[in-house]
C-alpha cells in the first residue's frame, strides 16, 4: 500500500511538472521570433526596439532553415531571396508544422510563404512599413500576445502608428535611441539652431539612403563643422534637396538615385559620394578576398557608378549584440578617414589653385624607352596638361618651353631602368637628385597610414628600412620626383617583390617594397598632395592584389591612397580595367579619346585577285577549273592559303567554297578598320580623321540594318552572306555616301530620309519606335514599384529611360513607404503583374524594329558623333580641372567608341554594367549564335565532328560591352539556359533538353582575368553551377561529353595522387585564375626572358601553377589544388578568346597572347594536341562572328604593320608611337613561342623587309632614330632573339643585317635597357658573334656600363624583372641643371608576384 502511495504520488508529481512546463511554455516562456533574409539595419532598429526580455530574436541562416520549426514566428525577407528548393521546402515544413510564418516583398511568387490570416498579416504589413521604434515594439508584443499567444510580460499595443515617407531625422540630443522626424527643412533647422547644432555660412551635406545607423556620421560631420541634414524619403528627396542646396549628398546607397538627380548634380555641380555598408561582421570581411560580390555589390556599387557617385569606400559593417544580433554601425577608424577624404574633397572647391599641390604619375618603359599610355601621346599630352594648369593659375614653376624639353628631362632624369642595370642605378643615385626620406620620416607615416601587421609584411619581404634599392649611404631612402612648382611628376613604381622564380607560389606574402610604399606616403604625408592623378591606362596600384571591392584598412590601394581625392585619365576604350582603377583605388575616371579611325585602304594590293575571284563567279562551268587555278597561283603567290590553312598545290583548283572564302577575306582586308596616329590630350583629331572615324561608328550600323531589313522582305539572298564583297557594293557603299551626305549637312537627317532610306512609311517607323519603347519599358516588379512611385509623385523623374540605364534599386523594407506603393507591395509574391500582361511581338515585329530603329538612331546621330570627336579634346581637360576644383564628373559608359558612340564625349566618368543582369537577352541570343559557329567551324577543320570541350576566357571589358556574350557561349555549350527573376537578373539556370538542344552537350573550361574576377564573382559561380547541372544531366539522347570529361578528371587526379574524395570534388572544376589575387598569369616575363628556359614544358609548368586558382565558388574561393587546372584541360580541343573593340588586337595586345597563347600552350602540353584557336569577334554588334586566329594574324599584320597606309599614320607620332611598332614585334614573338602555327617564317621575313630593309621606303630607321632609338633596339632585339631560338629560320644575311642594325643603335645611342636588350646573357652573346670583331667590343662595353656595378659585390637583392627603376642616362643640360629635383630610380622586382602587365595597351581583360 505503501509503495502503491508513492507511486501515485511519484506521478502526481511528474503530472504537476509537466503541467507546471505546459503552462510555463503556453503563457509565460519566452517568445523565440527568426529573422531569415533580413537586412541588418531592419533587424537592428527592430533589436533596439525590444524592451521584453519574454521575446528572444534571432537571425537564421539561409544553411539552417531547418532550424525555423524551433520558432514561435519566422519574418522572411523575399525581396532577392535566392534559395534552392530544398531550401524553400524547409519553410514551407516549418508553415505546414503550424510555426507562423509571414514574408515580405517576394520578388519570386515561389517564395511568398506565408500562413498568417488577412487581419494578422495586414497589421504586421503595416508596423513593418511605417516602422521606427514604436512600431516595431508594438509588433513585438503583437506577435507574442496575438500570434504566439502569450499574455505573460506584454504591454498594451497600439495600432501601427503612420509615419511619413518623406522626412528628415535625427539622433534624440540627451537620447541617441530616440528618433526625431522633421517634415520640413525650417522644422530641421529650428531644431539644429535650438540645440547649438546650425553653424551660419557653413557647408551643406545631404546624407541619404538607409543602408546602416548613420548616427555616427552624422555627428562626426557636424563636429567638422558642417551643417548636416539627413533625409529619409523616396518621392520628395529632389524637393529636399533643392530647398537645402547641399554642398554635397552622401548616399548609403542601395541602387540609383536616377537621372534626375545627375541632372541635378551636373547643374550644382556638387558631388555623390557612396560609401559602403558591408554585409557581414567587421573581422569576416576583412579576411575575406571577396569584399563584396553578387547582387549586393550590385545595388552598393554598380548601379550608384550610375549616377556619377565616387569613393566606394567602405565605411559601415556589422558588429553582434549581445544576443548575437547584427547592427550596422560606422567603423571609427575608417570613419576617420572618410570624413578626411570629404573634407579634402570640398577644401579643393575653396582653396586657390595657386596653392594646391598636384601629384602626377606617370608610366615609363625602362631605360630609354618612352613614356606610355593606351592609345596616346604620353608626353605631349602631359605638357598640354601642365600648360592647362598653368593658365588655371596653378604653380607650375619651371616648366619648360616644350613638349620636346620635358621629354628630355624625364629621360634624363626620369629614366626607369630594371634591377640589373646597376651600373645606370649608381649614377643615379650619384647625380639624380632624389627627394631623401629619413628612416624616422618614413616610420612617422607608417604609424599613420599602416597597421603594425601591414608594416611586418613589408619587411618580412624587403627587410628593414631602407631596404636595399633607392638607398644613400647614410641609411635615407630615395623618392623619384622631378618638381614643377607646386606640381611633382613622378614615375609609376613598381608593385611587388620575390625571387628569381617566374612560378609563383601560392599564398606568398604580396606586400610590396618600401619604394613602393615610400613614393605614396610621401605624396601624401611628405608633398601634402591636396589631389592624385594618374595619367593614363594605366599604373599598377589598382592591381595590387587582395580584395576585389570594398577594400580595407589591410589593402594596400587604401593605405596609399588614403583620404587624398584621386583622378585617373582612363582610355574610354577600357572600360574593364577603368572600373578597377575607380573601385580598388578609389578614382574618379576621366576618359579620354583612343586614337582615330579609318579603313586600311589596302584593296589596291588586292585588286587583281578580286578581278580573278570576280570572273571565276561570273565564269561557265566548264571554265571553272582554270580560273580557279589561276585564282590560286595569286593567292598563294600572296600568301593568302597560309593564313587561311589552305593547300599550295598548284594543279588542285581551289573548291567553290574555299575560293569564297578568300574573296571574303580580300574584302575584310579593304574593310578593316584601323588605328591612326596615337591620340594627344587637348588636340582634336585632324578634320579627316574626325570624318574618317564618324565612317567607322556610322556606315555598318546603316548597312547591315538595311540588309536585315531586305532579308525580312525576301530581297537578299544567301549570296550576299556567302560574297562579302556584294554586300559592300549594295550595302555599304551606299551607307557611307549616306553617311557623307549627313557629315556635310546634319539637318538632312529628317524622319522623311530615314523612311526612305529604310524603305519603310510614316507609320511603319512609329510602329518601330512604339515596339522598342515597349521593349524597353519596365516589366514585372520594376513596373510596378515605379507605377506606384509615379502616382504618389507625378512630378518625380528619377525613373525616366533616358542617357543613363534606368534601373530600379532593391529598396530596404524598413523604408517609410508611401501608401501607394504599400498598396502595390501588397501584391507582390501573389500577383507580379499590376496590370495586364506585357505586349508580345513576334520574333519578325523585333527584328524589323531593332533594324529601323538602328537607321534612325544612326542618322540623326552622325552630326552629334562629328561634334563630340571635335569637342572631347577640351571637354577632356576642362573636366579635370573641374574635378580639380571639387566638381562633378559626369558619368559615361564606357568602351570601343565605333562599337559604342555613346560613350562620346569623353571627360566623363565610366561605369559599368549590372552583372547580376548578364548574360542579358541580347548577350544570350548573340551566344547562342557564336557557339553555335563554333561547332560548325571545328566540324569543317575536322571531319565533321564536335569539340569535346572549350576553353573560354573571360575579360571584363568585353563582359561589359557584350551584356556577357562569352558567359553565354559558355552555357550554351554545356546545354543550360539562364533563368531571370522579376527584376530581370540571371538568378538560376535551367537545363536544356537533349532533344531540343540537338547535340551532345559539350565541357568548358574557363579562364577569367583578375578584372573579370573582381567585376562578375556571381557569374563564375554561376558557370560552376552550370557545369554542374550539366554533368548531371539525365536521359540525354546525345552523348554528355560533360559527364565524361567529370570521369577522365576524376582518373586523372586520381593518378596524380589524390584521394577518391578530393578526386570526385575536383573533376568538376572549370573555373581557374591568377594565385594570390594575380591580375596576370605571369608567363609573359618568362617568354620574353628566353635565357631561362629550353623548352615549351618549362613555360606550360608555370602557366599552370599561376593561374591555377579555383574561382568558382565562394567557398573554395582562390583554392589552388595541384594538378586541378591540368585535369580541367584534358579533352580540350578548342580555345577561344573574346575580342570587342576596334582598339586591339592579336598582335597589337600582349594580353591576347598572354591569356589564349598561354592557353593554347597548356593545352598543347597537357593533351599533346594543339588546339584550334579560334577569336570570338564582338567588334561589330551586327556582325558578330567566330574567326580563326590564324586567319585574324593575317588580316591584323596586313593592314596594319605590313600596311604602308598604318606606318605613316603612326609615324605622324612620337615617342609612343614608336614603342607601338616594338609592342607589336615583341607580341609576334609571344604567339611564336605560345602557338608557333600562327606565326610563320613569312611573317617574320616581311617584318625584316619592311622595318630593317625598308622595302617600303618609309624612312623608318630615320624616324625610330629621332623618335625613340630604344624602339628601334627593342625591335631588332626581338627578331634576333627569335631567330636565336629557332622560332624564325631566318637566312644568315637576315640575322647579319639585324645585328649590324642592332649593335649600331645601341652604340650610337646606348642601350635602351630592356630586358630583351640588356638582360639577355645569351642573346648577346649571340648579337656579339654576328657582329665584327669592333662594333662587338664596343657594344660589349656599352652594355657592361648598364650593367658593370654588377661586379663591385653590391649585394642589392632580389627584384621583379618587369618593372624599372629610375636612372640618369645623360649628363644635365643647362636646362636640367635648373630643375630642382630629379627623377629618381624606380626599382623593379622580378616576377615572383607579378601584379600587373605594365605595357600600356589598352588590355580589356
Amino acid at each position: 500500500m505503501k509503495k502503491k502511495s508513492k507511486i501515485i504520488l511519484g506521478v502526481c508529481i511528474v503530472a504537476a511538472v509537466l503541467i507546471g512546463i505546459s503552462i510555463w511554455n503556453a503563457w509565460f516562456s519566452a517568445t523565440k521570433i527568426a529573422f531569415v533574409n533580413f537586412q541588418t539595419i531592419q533587424q537592428g532598429s527592430i533589436s533596439k526596439a525590444n524592451d521584453n526580455s519574454f521575446i528572444k530574436l534571432s537571425e537564421v541562416s539561409l544553411a539552417n532553415l531547418d532550424r525555423l520549426s524551433n520558432y514561435d514566428m519566422v519574418f522572411v525577407n523575399g525581396m532577392g531571396l535566392r534559395i534552392v528548393e530544398e531550401q524553400r521546402q524547409q519553410i514551407q515544413q516549418a508553415a505546414d508544422k503550424g510555426v507562423p510564418v509571414y514574408t515580405s516583398m517576394a520578388t519570386n511568387p515561389t517564395n511568398n510563404i506565408c500562413n498568417l490570416d488577412s487581419v494578422q498579416q495586414n497589421l504586421i504589413r503595416r508596423y513593418l512599413s511605417n516602422g521606427g521604434k514604436t512600431n516595431y515594439r508594438n509588433m513585438l508584443n503583437y506577435i507574442r500576445k496575438a500570434i504566439d499567444g502569450k499574455t505573460y510580460s506584454t504591454t498594451e499595443m497600439e495600432d501601427p502608428v503612420e509615419r511619413p515617407s518623406d522626412m528628415l531625422y535625427h539622433a534624440g540630443i540627451s537620447n541617441p535611441d530616440d528618433e526625431l522626424e522633421f517634415l520640413t527643412v525650417t522644422d530641421y533647422e529650428k531644431f539644429m539652431k535650438d540645440n547649438n547644432l546650425y553653424k551660419e555660412g557653413a557647408r551643406r551635406i545631404i546624407i541619404t539612403g538607409q543602408m546602416a545607423d548613420a548616427t555616427d556620421l552624422i555627428k562626426a560631420l557636424e563636429k567638422e563643422g558642417y551643417n548636416v541634414y539627413p533625409v529619409q524619403s523616396m518621392t520628395r528627396f529632389m524637393s529636399f534637396i533643392d530647398e537645402v542646396q547641399p554642398d554635397a549628398v552622401i548616399n548609403m546607397a542601395h541602387g540609383r538615385m536616377g537621372d534626375r538627380m545627375v541632372d541635378y548634380l551636373k547643374t550644382k555641380n556638387i558631388l555623390l559620394f557612396a560609401p559602403l555598408t558591408i554585409n557581414s561582421l567587421v573581422d569576416e570581411w576583412e579576411n575575406d578576398p571577396l569584399g563584396m560580390s553578387g547582387g549586393f555589390m550590385s545595388q552598393s556599387i554598380v548601379t550608384p557608378e550610375i549616377d556619377g557617385a565616387i569613393r566606394p569606400f567602405a565605411l559601415f559593417a556589422q558588429y553582434e549584440d549581445k544576443e548575437g544580433l547584427r547592427h550596422s554601425y560606422a567603423i571609427p577608424e575608417r570613419l576617420k578617414t572618410f570624413v578626411s577624404t570629404i573634407n579634402n574633397y570640398l577644401n579643393l572647391k575653396t582653396k586657390p589653385n595657386k596653392d594646391k599641390k598636384v601629384a602626377i604619375y606617370y608610366y615609363k618603359g625602362p631605360g630609354q624607352n618612352a613614356l606610355t599610355a593606351a592609345g596616346m601621346e604620353v608626353v605631349p599630352s602631359l605638357y598640354n596638361l601642365l600648360l592647362r594648369m598653368k593658365q588655371e593659375g596653378y604653380n607650375v614653376s619651371g616648366l619648360p618651353a616644350n613638349a620636346q624639353e620635358l621629354a628630355k628631362m624625364i629621360q634624363a632624369q626620369g629614366a626607369v631602368f630594371n634591377s640589373y642595370a646597376e651600373g645606370a642605378f649608381d649614377e643615379f643615385m650619384k647625380n639624380g637628385n632624389p627627394e631623401l626620406i629619413t628612416k624616422e620620416q618614413y616610420e612617422s607615416w607608417v604609424k599613420e597610414s599602416l597597421r603594425p601587421e601591414k608594416y611586418a609584411e613589408v619587411v618580412a619581404a624587403d627587410g628593414e628600412f631602407p631596404g636595399n634599392y633607392m638607398v644613400t649611404s647614410d641609411g635615407c631612402l630615395g623618392v623619384a620626383r622631378l618638381q614643377f612648382g607646386n606640381i611633382v611628376l613622378m614615375p609609376q613604381n613598381a608593385a611587388g617583390s620575390g625571387d628569381n622564380s617566374f612560378q609563383v607560389v601560392h599564398g606568398t606574402n604580396a606586400a610590396p617594397p618600401h619604394t613602393y610604399i615610400a613614393s605614396y606616403l610621401w605624396m601624401q604625408h611628405g608633398f601634402k598632395a591636396d589631389a592624385l592623378i594618374h595619367f593614363g591606362t594605366h599604373g599598377s596600384l589598382e592591381f595590387t592584389p587582395k580584395k576585389q571591392v570594398a577594400l580595407c584598412s589591410n589593402d594596400w590601394p587604401d593605405r596609399l591612397v588614403g583620404a587624398v581625392p584621386h583622378f585617373y585619365l582612363y582610355s574610354i576604350g577600357n572600360v574593364g580595367e577603368g572600373m578597377m582603377a575607380k573601385r580598388r583605388s578609389y578614382a574618379t575616371l576621366q576618359s579620354y579619346l583612343t586614337p582615330p579611325f579609318l579603313e586600311s585602304s589596302v584593296r589596291g594590293i588586292y585588286r587583281e585577285l578580286m578581278e580573278k575571284i570576280k570572273i571565276y563567279n561570273n565564269s561557265a562551268k566548264e571554265n571553272k577549273e582554270q580560273e580557279s587555278l589561276a585564282i590560286k597561283a595569286l593567292t598563294v603567290k600572296m600568301g593568302i592559303h597560309r593564313d587561311l590553312g589552305l593547300d599550295s598545290i598548284t594543279n588542285k583548283p581551289y573548291t567553290e567554297d574555299e575560293i569564297a572564302r578568300i574573296e571574303n577575306f580580300a574584302e575584310e582586308l579593304a574593310t578593316e578598320k584601323i588605328t591612326g596616329q596615337l591620340y594627344t590630350m587637348g588636340v582634336p583629331y585632324e578634320p579627316e580623321r574626325i570624318t574618317s572615324s564618324v565612317y567607322a561608328m556610322a556606315t555598318e550600323p546603316i548597312a547591315y540594318s538595311l540588309l536585315a531589313l531586305d532579308k525580312q522582305r525576301g530581297k537578299a539572298t544567301n549570296t550576299i552572306n556567302k560574297h562579302r564583297s556584294l554586300f559592300t557594293q549594295q550595302y555599304l557603299n551606299p551607307a557611307r555616301q549616306l553617311v557623307e551626305k549627313l557629315i556635310t549637312n546634319p539637318a538632312q537627317a529628317t524622319d522623311e530620309l530615314i523612311c526612305r532610306t529604310a524603305g519603310i512609311t510614316p507609320q511603319e517607323l512609329a510602329k518601330a519606335r512604339q515596339i522598342e519603347a515597349d521593349r524597353n519599358a519596365p516589366k514585372g516588379m520594376m513596373a510596378m514599384m515605379m507605377a506606384a512611385a509615379a502616382k504618389q509623385d507625378k512630378d518625380d523623374k528619377n525613373k525616366k529611360m533616358g542617357g543613363h540605364p534606368a534601373q530600379q534599386s532593391e529598396k530596404s523594407p524598413h523604408e517609410k513607404i508611401p501608401e501607394s506603393m504599400k498598396e502595390a507591395m501588397k501584391k507582390m509574391g501573389t500577383n507580379m503583374d499590376p496590370g495586364k500582361a506585357p505586349k508580345e511581338y513576334s520574333k519578325e515585329d523585333i527584328e524589323f524594329s531593332l533594324a529601323v530603329t538602328e537607321v534612325e538612331r544612326t542618322i540623326k546621330n552622325i552630326g552629334n558623333y562629328k561634334n563630340a570627336l571635335l569637342t572631347s579634346p577640351e571637354e577632356e581637360l576642362a573636366s579635370l580641372m573641374n574635378a580639380l576644383k571639387g566638381g562633378y564628373t559626369t558619368p559615361t559608359p564606357g568602351g570601343d567608341p565605333i562599337a559604342n558612340p555613346n560613350t562620346l564625349p569623353t571627360g566623363r566618368n565610366m561605369y559599368a554594367i549590372n552583372a547580376e543582369a548578364t548574360p542579358t537577352e541580347s548577350a544570350w541570343e548573340k551566344g547562342i549564335a557564336l557557339a553555335k559557329q563554333t561547332i560548325d567551324t571545328y566540324k569543317q577543320r575536322h571531319n565533321d565532328s564536335i569539340p569535346r570541350k572549350v576553353s573560354y576566357t573571360l575579360w571584363s571589358s568585353e563582359f561589359i560591352e557584350t551584356g556577357g556574350a562569352t558567359i553565354a557561349q559558355v552555357l550554351y555549350m554545356l546545354g543550360v539556359e539562364p533563368v531571370r527573376d522579376a527584376f530581370g537578373r540571371v538568378s538560376d539556370l535551367k537545363l536544356i533538353p537533349s532533344a531540343e538542344l540537338g547535340r551532345p552537350r559539350i565541357d568548358v573550361v574557363v579562364q577569367t582575368s583578375g578584372q573579370l574576377r573582381d567585376l562578375a564573382a556571381s557569374r563564375l559561380f554561376l558557370i560552376n553551377r552550370a557545369v554542374e547541372m550539366a554533368a548531371g544531366a539525365k536521359d540525354d539522347k546525345y552523348e554528355n561529353q560533360v559527364a565524361t570529361s567529370v570521369i577522365e578528371a576524376e582518373r586523372v587526379l586520381t593518378e596524380k595522387g589524390l584521394s577518391p574524395k578530393d578526386a570526385r570534388e575536383i573533376s568538376t572544376f572549370r573555373i581557374f585564375g591568377g594565385i594570390n589575387g594575380m591580375y596576370g598569369t605571369g608567363i609573359q616575363e618568362m617568354v620574353e626572358s628566353g635565357d631561362r628556359w629550353e623548352n615549351e614544358s618549362e613555360l606550360a609548368t608555370t602557366y599552370l601553377n599561376n593561374m591555377g586558382a579555383y574561382y568558382g565558388s565562394e567557398k573554395n574561393w582562390e583554392v589552388f589544388q595541384k594538378f586541378a587546372f591540368e585535369a580541367a584541360l584534358t579533352r580540350t580541343d578548342v580555345v577561344v578568346q573574346p575580342r570587342q573593340s576596334n582598339t586591339w588586337g592579336a598582335l597589337s595586345l600582349d594580353h591576347v597572347y598572354e591569356f589564349m597563347g598561354g592557353m593554347n600552350l597548356a593545352v598543347r602540353n597537357v593533351t599533346g594536341k594543339d588546339p584550334d584557336a579560334y577569336l570570338s569577334d564582338y567588334r561589330n554588334r551586327n556582325n558578330m562572328k567566330m574567326q580563326e586566329l590564324k586567319e585574324a594574324v593575317g588580316v591584323e599584320s596586313r593592314t596594319t604593320i605590313l600596311n604602308p597606309v598604318y606606318i605613316k599614320e603612326k609615324m605622324k607620332g612620337g615617342a609612343s608611337s614608336a614603342s607601338e611598332f616594338a609592342e607589336v614585334i615583341t607580341n609576334t614573338y609571344g604567339w611564336n613561342v605560345m602557338k608557333p602555327a600562327a606565326i610563320d617564317k613569312e611573317l617574320w621575313n616581311n617584318i625584316y623587309n619592311v622595318y630593317v630593309k625598308d622595302e617600303l621606303n618609309l624612312g623608318v630607321k630615320k624616324y625610330f632614330e629621332q623618335q625613340n632609338p630604344a624602339a628601334l633596339e627593342e625591335m631588332t632585339a626581338v627578331m634576333l632573339e627569335s631567330a636565336r631560338k629557332g622560332l624564325w629560320k631566318a637566312s644568315e644575311e637576315q640575322v647579319a643585317e639585324l645585328s649590324k642594325l642592332h649593335t649600331e643603335i645601341v652604340n650610337n645611342y646606348r642601350p635602351s635597357c630592356s630586358g630583351f636588350v640588356c638582360d639577355n646573357a645569351k642573346l648577346r652573346d649571340y648579337i656579339a658573334s654576328k657582329a665584327d670583331a669592333p662594333t662587338a667590343a664596343q657594344y660589349k662595353e656599352n652594355i657592361s656600363k648598364i650593367r658593370e656595378a654588377k661586379a663591385s659585390g653590391n649585394d642589392k637583392g632580389v627584384v621583379m624583372k618587369k618593372e624599372e627603376m629610375n636612372q640618369t642616362t645623360e649628363e644635365q643640360t643647362n636646362t636640367l641643371s635648373n630643375v630642382a629635383v630629379g627623377i629618381a630610380v624606380i626599382i623593379v622586382l622580378l616576377a615572383l608576384i607579378l601584379f600587373v602587365r605594365k605595357r600600356r595597351k589598352s588590355s580589356q581583360m
